[in-house]
């Protein structure tokens, strides 16, 4: 409930408000000027007047029209039937203030507004019922509606300097708490139209000014003036600051341009001409558009500008205010500019809407109208997904397709790189017969020059298994550990024949000498070397050891004899040693995730080579 004030301005050209509401910081302010005026009135110091101590200064003198206009743009002065006889003169209550809005307009006027309901009165007889300045009967509703809250001046026709000892006037706050009490009547000011004439049946002039007056929105003030010598004939107007917010009574599309149309040029022809009157529109038939006003919600995504029709009229666009807010987005208050009863949005984006709409004299009061547009197709939530899955899909295809087609160059350069080192291994192998052969025919031939036949063809058989063997194995790159040891103990019986060493093959139990491969004669120029160099000098003391075992997941060679030793960076550029460790790395070249590595310990006591196959048994 709000909190008012009884204010009395005594300041030249400013009359006075009678009802205004104060801020809640102002509380203790107010309640102590109520407390002053109720000790006032009980303690019988007089009776507290509460008038201006002047007229408004467009009330001065001659009324000028157009200056009273300017603010004051309604004037609601009763037009009266003919005038009834009696002794006194007839007092007629008007109301200048000024109007922003218009509600009964051309496709709103049968709006009923509950806010009048309490201000009907009944009359007395035809004789005292009169017509406003439109043409319509006010007098059974003596309320004039405002929706801003700008003040009114009241004035009452009838009363003069020579009668105002008849009357007396109060001011009612909401039809029952007296603001002021009854008091004299003090100022005149001209009069504004001339249509009651005085006793002697001249014209009259002169008019009571009772003041300008001032109530916030949702309150009333009622204004009676009364003939103290009749006092059941008191004449009463009131003004209701009425709570009022635009509200939308019909919304058009592109694909209804011509309604919109229609119902645009209804209401331009009737709301300021008779439906008969000569017009622009004058000999234009114009039938009823109320069925032309449609409340849509929903509208498809190519309805997305839509024309908001407004019930009420304004002065100007900018008047109306709205805001248009789609879930937690806010496009702020904007002013209209486009028409001032039609609101025009352009371009909206799918999903839900809430138009907020208020008047700018009134902002306090606001007003909705909530509606959805339609996603296309492509503004869906399923085709978003779908079109984030394909794209993630397209660039993963992509992508695979490029990893494929970098593993295929890589697997091409590989292949190209393996053919190269196999062509390369090839080559040394092909080496290695040559260089073998050239070594067995030298020892055959040294067992011929011994006379030592039976020897020499031993040595031939052997020699030919051997050769037999090599050629065979010579096509692949790798085989059977079994197959390798068979191989290596026919040559080392071939050198056995010549220098009458002694060998020994030993291979550690658990090794499954047939499902583990090995490079083709690997160990054979490690071997020759050993015998040649190392033990064919020392024939029957010679011992030559060749061991194969495990250590993990590697199988491990050794090559060891007890010849007298070599320096191994003199002999590292021999053509066995430097073929296999050739070998060894183009190998290691080709294989992923096995290695093989070559160690050589000399001394002069004995040799040793080992072979480490990394990784060759997991």
């Amino acid at each position: 409930m709000p909190l008012f004030q009884i204010c009395l301005i005594k300041s030249p050209g400013k009359p006075f408000t009678l009802i205004r509401e104060i801020n809640t910081t102002r509380i203790m302010k107010q309640v102590f000027h109520t407390l002053l005026f109720l000790l006032v009135y009980v303690t019988g110091q007089g009776q507290v007047e509460y008038q201006t101590d002047s007229i408004h200064p467009l009330f001065r003198g001659p009324l000028d029209g157009e200056k009273i206009r300017a603010i004051y743009d309604t004037y609601e002065a009763p037009r009266p039937s003919p005038r009834k006889k009696s002794s006194y003169n007839e007092v007629i209550l008007s109301i200048f203030h000024s109007r922003k809005l218009y509600t009964q307009t051309a496709l709103n006027n049968k709006e009923h507004i509950p806010e009048l309901d309490s201000f009907t009165y009944k009359p007395i007889s035809r004789a005292v019922v009169y017509e406003s300045a439109g043409g319509s009967t006010i007098y059974n509703k003596k309320a004039v509606p405002l929706f801003d809250s700008s003040s009114i001046i009241v004035t009452a026709y009838g009363i003069n300097p020579q009668n105002k000892s008849l009357y007396q006037f109060r001011v009612l706050r909401n039809r029952t708490t007296p603001v002021t009490d009854w008091q004299a009547i003090q100022h005149f000011c001209p009069v504004y139209t001339y249509f009651r004439k005085d006793a002697a049946g001249k014209d009259q002039t002169v008019m009571a000014y009772l003041g300008e007056f001032n109530a916030p929105i949702g309150n009333s003030l009622t204004i009676e003036v009364r003939n103290i010598q009749i006092p059941d004939t008191a004449s009463t107007i009131s003004a209701v600051w009425i709570k009022r917010a635009p509200a939308v009574i019909s919304v058009f599309t592109a694909n209804t341009m011509q309604s919109f149309i229609t119902v645009n040029k209804y209401q331009w022809k009737h709301d300021f001409f008779k439906p008969d009157g000569a017009t622009y529109y004058g000999n234009t038939e114009m039938k009823p558009v109320k069925n032309l006003l449609l409340l849509q919600k929903r509208f498809e995504s190519t309805e997305n500008s839509l024309f908001f029709y407004l019930r009420d009229k304004v002065t100007t666009a900018d008047q109306v205010e709205y805001n248009l807010v789609r879930g937690t987005d806010s496009s702020g208050w904007i002013a209209g500019n486009f028409d001032p009863n039609i609101i025009w949005l352009k371009d909206l984006p799918p999903g839900d809407h809430n138009l907020l709409l208020r008047y700018a004299f009134q902002r306090q009061t606001i007003g909705s109208y909530s509606f959805h547009i339609l996603a296309a197709w492509y503004q869906t939530t399923w085709f978003k997904v779908l079109l984030v899955v394909g794209s993630i899909l397209a660039l993963c295809s992509l992508w695979l397709l490029l990893k494929t087609r970098r593993q295929s160059e890589r697997l091409k350069a590989q292949h190209t790189q393996k053919q190269l080192i196999q062509a390369e291994l090839k080559s040394i192998r092909s080496q290695f017969n040559p260089h073998f052969v050239f070594n067995s025919l030298s020892s055959i031939q040294g067992l011929i020059t011994k006379n030592d036949m039976e020897g020499a063809n031993q040595y031939l058989t052997d020699f030919s298994t051997l050769l037999r063997d090599s050629l065979k194995e010579s096509q692949r790159d790798f085989t059977s550990l079994s197959k390798e040891i068979e191989m290596l103990d026919h040559y080392l019986k071939l050198e056995q024949l010549r220098f009458g060493f002694t060998y020994h093959i030993e291979t550690a139990p658990g090794l499954n000498k047939e499902a583990i491969e090995v490079p083709v004669l690997l160990l054979q120029p490690i071997i020759e070397n050993a015998v040649k160099h190392g033990i064919s000098n020392q024939y029957e003391k010679g011992l030559l050891d060749i061991g194969f075992t495990q250590s993990g997941v590697d199988l491990v060679a050794t090559v060891r004899d007890n010849g007298p030793g070599f320096d191994t960076a003199i002999s590292a550029s021999g053509l066995g040693l430097k073929l296999t460790r050739d070998r060894i790395a183009l190998l290691n070249q080709t294989m992923t995730g096995q290695s093989i590595h070559l160690d050589i310990d000399s001394t002069t006591t004995g040799t040793t080579v080992i072979f480490s196959f990394k990784n060759w048994l997991a």
